[in-house]
């Protein structure tokens, strides 16, 4: 295999594939008020689909912007 970008997809895939198949059976999982019964990787999918979006949006909303800490001239002196 002569392209990287390839072989990053086929090993990502085939560690997506594994994933899947390890966490088939179904879970019972309590959401504050709720409990729900689903399969593992469903729930591990949404969880990160979430996080996405919620990161996406904080981001949009913050303009992107990562926080920066200042050091005051005292400290870059020591």
């Amino acid at each position: 295999m002569k392209n990287p970008k390839i072989l990053l997809i086929i090993v990502i895939l085939s560690l997506f594939v594994i994933v899947t198949l390890q966490n088939t059976e179904i879970a019972r999982f309590k959401i504050l008020f709720w409990t729900v019964d689903m399969s593992r990787i469903i729930f591990i999918y949404l969880s990160v689909i979430v996080g996405f979006i919620t990161g996406y949006i904080v981001a949009k909303i913050t303009g992107g912007k990562s926080l920066k800490i200042e050091v005051s001239d005292e400290k870059k002196k020591e």
